[in-house]
């Protein structure tokens, strides 16, 4: 009898702690998902909006290189849009219901003056957030006219081998911290292809981290690896998921690829529906 007794409260407990592991997991705040427009490079901003709106997008990140309208030939989604343009521009992704969270990935910006306007740009449109793989010295000034717009700027890292070695997320680290209004928005398929495990870059850049350009990959530390659909590829992207969960992370999951435009938009929803049940 004693026995038995035993046996059903390690049962019960048992359920209990299921019971509680479940209602954690699901107190946990839906994912903040978003698509990088480059993954929609053979498409134009007015024609990406309206792909991915029927599959429930709510937010992109601007690729400032990309087209605009067939409309406009030669536009691009960026700061040199004329005042017709820009309110073409607002129009399309206010009829789309679709908002913009972050525009890039700028390269290294020259001077002062087109820093100024691209932030003078983003204020305009309501975007909170530039992503640029900016050099350490033009920092300062990103930085300053950040906080007169009301922004925030992010580095991006391509792989080992280009122009920067932000794909070490030691050097972003040492270059940001100093820094309340700039922080990272690391690429962990750059960091694969580099040869860099995803989860260890991560807890490198905890507290910094602003978004993700959250990625699967094919093959682990090639360089020329394209992207996975998510769960397709060689990554863990659930330990990559739980590392960035464990942080208290609420910044946005970016979803960019860059292959398969003929596909592209069945790629895109399964890793929106990896993301929601993951």
């Amino acid at each position: 009898m004693k026995l038995l007794i035993s046996s059903i409260i390690a049962l019960n407990l048992f359920l209990c702690g299921c019971s509680s592991a479940q209602k954690s997991a699901d107190k946990r705040p839906e994912r903040k998902v978003a698509v990088q427009t480059y993954t929609m490079n053979s498409y134009t901003l007015e024609d990406s909006l309206n792909k991915l709106k029927p599959l429930g997008v709510k937010a992109i990140e601007a690729w400032n290189g990309q087209k605009l309208s067939s409309k406009y030939p030669g536009v691009t989604f960026d700061y040199r849009m004329n005042s017709q343009q820009r309110a073409f521009a607002k129009k399309i992704l206010s009829d789309a219901g679709i908002k913009v969270i972050s525009t890039g990935v700028f390269g290294d910006v020259k001077d002062e003056a087109t820093i100024e306007k691209i932030c003078a740009f983003a204020k305009e449109f309501g975007i909170p957030t530039i992503v640029t793989e900016a050099r350490k010295e033009k920092l300062p000034i990103w930085s300053k006219l950040c906080k007169k717009y009301g922004l925030r700027m992010c580095i991006h890292n391509h792989q080992r081998g280009s122009a920067n070695d932000y794909y070490d997320p030691n050097v972003v680290m040492g270059i940001i911290s100093a820094y309340d209004n700039i922080g990272a928005c690391p690429d962990n398929g750059a960091w694969s292809r580099s040869g860099l495990d995803s989860v260890e870059c991560l807890k490198i850049m905890k507290g910094k981290i602003y978004e993700v350009h959250l990625k699967d990959q094919k093959v682990f530390n090639n360089l020329k690896s394209p992207a996975a659909a998510y769960g397709k590829g060689v990554l863990d992207m659930k330990a990559i998921l739980a590392e960035l969960d464990a942080q208290g992370f609420d910044g946005y999951f970016v979803i960019e690829h860059g292959d398969d435009q003929k596909v592209i938009l069945d790629i895109i929803k399964q890793d929106i529906d990896f993301l929601k049940k993951n």
